[in-house]
């Protein structure tokens, strides 16, 4: 199975999933159909001889992530903030793009001396980058496939 994303934000995934037929689908629109963190889940499959299905997952606002695992990013890989910036961010505490995206602007502005407008470009510019969690649609995603993985799993052990 070889799995392609179309498009994807904070509570929206649609992917490909090529090698598949409705009877994948089927499985996986239920499962996730049942999971009271999903608005909606569906599939199409625009022809069966030639079109790969696409599965769209849709979660209600608010989904939890745990953050355990998440990765440190530097200061740096912030569009916008070079050597100089980065000193003075690091003077104020900020260490990481992950600490400036919990900070307060308005105290940091006092802090650094840099304008609120462009800490908030910051910020902006610091929740695009990659942290290593996934979104909450993937996230529900991946909890669901778990599941369904364990059902099949004590199938097996339960028949002869």
């Amino acid at each position: 199975m070889e799995i392609k994303v179309i498009a994807e934000d904070e509570t929206m995934l649609e992917l490909e999933v090529a090698g598949e037929d409705h009877t994948f689908c089927n499985l996986l629109r239920e499962a996730l159909s049942r999971d009271p963190r999903v608005e909606v889940a569906s599939y199409r499959i625009e022809h069966p001889l030639v079109s790969e299905p696409v599965v769209f997952l849709q979660v209600k606002e608010g989904v939890e992530v745990p953050r355990e695992g998440e990765r440190e990013v530097e200061l740096t890989a912030v569009p916008g903030i070079g050597a100089k910036r980065k000193e003075q961010l690091e003077a104020a505490g900020i260490k990481s793009a992950n600490m400036l995206l919990s900070a307060n602007v308005k105290e940091l502005a006092e802090k650094t001396g840099i304008p609120e407008s462009i800490l908030k470009k910051y910020v902006e510019e610091a929740k695009k980058l990659d942290y290593g969690i996934p979104s909450p649609p993937r996230f529900v995603l991946k909890q669901v496939l778990e599941g369904i993985k364990r059902e099949f799993q004590e199938l097996e052990g339960k028949l002869p």
